[in-house]
């Protein structure tokens, strides 16, 4: 009796439970066939961001539960964004670019569910463009499908981002010239270098912030702000604007991916130096439009002023007095003989026998000479002629000599190739000797076709 007992008692447990669970799928349940309106949200959440993008999550309005799965499709509707800031109902934001903004095509529902997300993307570099302000990004809900509908009243939305809840001073990739906003003084062998062509300015744009992507940015030159830079002090007053066509410099810069500089240069030919003595030449080289991130507007732009007198240069290679230690078996005067290393031609060249790396060649000025470079010109044929070594003796009274350039292990990669060979300090003597110590080799034969000898103010 007691067993039957026990047993009545469990199957009311039983029933009851049941009866529970029926009772709490009841309270539950999702009505079959009843369509879900859908209206646009504002709210956003999990913002991330990367170098190159700003992506946040947006909820839309479900006005219930879905009886199946479904979707929303959407697009981008910055003319909504205009239109409110025309008619002054958005005020403090700005309308983006469209194309800066990327959106999910759809907004993807689930059974039962009555949340409905989907990503708002934007590009960085438009953020940045805009930071210190606020930002509006405008959608459309165009669609539901399964018989679900759109709320037309309510299908476009507008999400204002705070671009400093998104960034920090420390995010900008600012792009700048490291001169910018400053005069760059060309002269006295400062900020350039010399060649056989002309001066060549090196200048360097940086990125801040932590590089990424390639991209790049446009170069500019403007030489309209010189008249007023000189009227204003800031430059002298015999500076003279250069002209297009009196430089070159190329039209973009390239970033390398993960690179935070990028170098460019500014070549100035001879012709245009010698052109101008007693004056200043002066260019503003800017940096604009960049395929990624900002530029920095405080330093975009850098002014550079040539003093042309203190950068001439003066080949007086023929004004001196020139002789060899030994000389081209066949006499100085022969078709290979040592003039035709200082005769200016290009097409003719000295060529000593049995070398052995005893080679002296001199040159005796009447008054000193403040050789600030020189230039060697390899010969038409065999490599192995070509000096690799050598130094360069300064001296005013021939007696006592002191270096004035030592060159190791120097390598002309091409035939009749000419290469400029700067001085460090440069000094005015009236004598100097160049002493070939070493070739190649693989010969027993010296040739070059050409030695000069440049005077620097």
């Amino acid at each position: 009796m007691k067993k039957i007992k026990h047993l009545g008692s469990i199957l009311l447990l039983i029933w009851t439970i049941s009866a529970c669970q029926e009772s709490s799928l009841e309270d539950f349940s999702i009505t079959d066939g009843v369509r879900v309106e859908v209206s646009a949200g504002s709210k956003t959440e999990n913002i991330t961001k990367t170098n190159e993008s700003i992506t946040a999550t947006v909820g839309l309005t479900l006005s219930g539960p879905s009886s199946t799965a479904f979707e929303i499709s959407l697009r981008v509707n910055q003319e909504a964004v205009e239109q409110q800031i025309e008619e002054g109902k958005l005020t403090d934001a700005f309308a983006i670019a469209a194309a800066a903004i990327h959106i999910d095509n759809v907004a993807k529902v689930g059974y039962g569910s009555n949340v409905a997300l989907f990503k708002i993307t934007i590009s960085r570099t438009e953020v940045e463009k805009y930071y210190g302000k606020n930002i509006a990004v405008g959608y459309t809900l165009d669609d539901a499908t399964k018989d679900n509908v759109v709320d037309k009243n309510q299908n476009t939305g507008i999400i204002v981002f705070s671009t400093d809840e998104l960034l920090t001073d420390e995010d900008i990739h600012y792009i700048a010239l490291q001169t910018g906003g400053e005069i760059v003084a060309v002269g006295d062998r400062q900020n350039y270098t010399s060649a056989s062509g002309g001066i060549t300015i090196p200048l360097t744009a940086s990125l801040a912030s932590f590089p990424g992507n390639a991209f790049s940015v446009d170069i500019r030159s403007n030489a309209d702000t010189i008249s007023s830079l000189v009227s204003g002090g800031l430059l002298p007053a015999n500076t003279v604007a250069l002209r297009e066509d009196q430089f070159t410099v190329g039209s973009k810069l390239n970033f390398s991916s993960n690179a935070s500089e990028a170098a460019f240069s500014v070549d100035v030919p001879w012709s245009t130096i010698n052109e101008n003595e007693g004056n200043f030449l002066a260019i503003v080289i800017g940096i604009t439009n960049p395929s990624l991130h900002l530029v920095n507007p405080s330093k975009s732009s850098t002014t550079i002023l040539i003093d042309c007198n203190n950068i001439l240069e003066e080949d007086v290679t023929n004004l001196g007095v020139f002789s060899v230690n030994r000389d081209n078996n066949s006499g100085p005067d022969s078709n290979e003989g040592s003039k035709k290393l200082i005769d200016n031609n290009y097409s003719s060249k000295f060529l000593q026998a049995d070398f052995t790396g005893d080679l002296e060649l001199n040159l005796v000025y009447d008054q000193a000479q403040k050789i600030g470079a020189y230039t060697f010109t390899s010969g038409d044929d065999a490599n192995g002629r070509d000096p690799n070594a050598w130094e360069l003796l300064g001296s005013n009274d021939g007696v006592n000599w002191t270096t004035v350039d030592r060159r190791q292990s120097e390598i002309f990669a091409n035939r009749l190739m000419t290469r400029r060979f700067n001085v460090a300090y440069p000094v005015a003597y009236t004598h100097y000797r160049l002493k070939i110590t070493s070739i190649v080799g693989g010969t027993n034969l010296f040739q070059m076709t050409e030695w000069r000898m440049i005077k620097v103010r």
